[in-house]
């Protein structure tokens, strides 16, 4: 069991005694372990690929002559041997559609340079990319409720960017970059490491580092709050589409808190909208105490209007009784 565990989210690394394979994509990244492979197994292999190599030639009337196998001199095996080498760690590195790009190049530096151009382009095709990678670096900002990780795997991903098209920054100018792009809820951290005796020198992996403590070791960055959020707005939309759906997955074992949630939801519900009781009596019309018609009621009954005109005319008839 404990090997199990601690196996556990490892895989198998590469070689280091093959070259990686470029598959057409990804060239930056191919590119970067390229590099270290080659100045690993052989710097002189790397100094070939990176500046180039002269062929064995004779100098008649000042102009070089290329010289045939059967010409060549120790040193002049010992070049072309060279070359080969560099050659070969490029054919072992590429796939079919690649190996018939470079196929026609004389010289390992050829070929590595064939292949920077067609995938990073001229130096024109260079600026224009790094233009607009400095334009996403300039409006880099933190998300909202954005993970540490989350906020420097983007940021990374522009930095290497530009670092494989040769714009670089110091580790001060990445660090104080991070520092002003996180939002509000960071501030009082922010403020505490731009105050901090080794701001100066503070490297992009420390400052990663102190990021990731101060969020695992506060409750609202490690997300309980919006997890909690999350899972009662999950419980809401549940008991809107379908209760049944909610009795089933009341009986999960696999998320028994979002369980636990669902059920206290879903008892709320039922005794807000549950109709109320009438006891067993049935609504009956109102009754009229004047007439005692159903459908009325007293203050609005024509009959007791018409009795009280009937009294006014009465009385009046009797005041002018007694004038005469």
């Amino acid at each position: 069991m404990a090997g199990r565990l601690f196996q556990a989210g490892i895989s198998k690394g590469q070689s280091t005694t093959c070259p990686p394979l470029f598959d057409g994509t990804n060239y930056a990244y191919w590119k970067e372990r390229m590099r270290i492979f080659i100045q690993s197994n052989d710097f002189d292999s790397w100094m070939l690929i990176k500046h180039g190599n002269t062929t064995p030639a004779n100098i008649v009337d000042g102009i070089r002559v290329p010289k045939l196998e059967s010409e060549y001199d120790d040193q002049d095996k010992k070049n072309v041997m060279q070359n080969a080498k560099a050659i070969n760690y490029l054919y072992c590195a590429v796939n079919p559609d690649d190996y018939r790009k470079i196929s026609r190049c004389k010289s390992a530096n050829e070929m590595w340079t064939k292949l920077e151009v067609t995938y990073e382009g001229t130096s024109q095709v260079k600026d224009a990319k790094v233009d607009i990678l400095l334009h996403e670096y300039e409006l880099f900002s933190m998300k909202e409720n954005e993970s540490i990780d989350s906020y420097f795997e983007r940021f990374s991903t522009i930095i290497n960017n530009l670092d494989t098209l040769g714009k670089y920054y110091t580790d001060h100018e990445l660090v104080r970059k991070i520092m002003r792009c996180m939002t509000l809820e960071w501030k009082s951290e922010v403020n505490a490491i731009t105050k901090g005796r080794d701001y100066n020198v503070l490297t992009y992996d420390t400052l990663r580092a102190k990021l990731l403590t101060y969020e695992t070791t506060t409750p609202h960055l490690r997300g309980e709050d919006k997890r909690r959020k999350s899972m009662a707005l999950k419980a809401k939309e549940v008991v809107e589409e379908n209760e049944e759906d909610d009795d089933e997955s009341l009986n999960s074992e696999d998320n028994p808190e979002l369980a636990l949630v669902i059920k206290r939801f879903n008892k709320f519900i039922k005794k807000s909208f549950k109709p109320r009781r009438d006891n067993g009596k049935k609504a009956t019309p109102p009754k009229c105490y004047e007439c005692g018609e159903i459908g009325q009621i007293k203050p609005y009954c024509p009959k007791l209007k018409q009795g009280k005109d009937n009294k006014f005319k009465k009385k009046q008839k009797a005041f002018i009784f007694r004038n005469k």
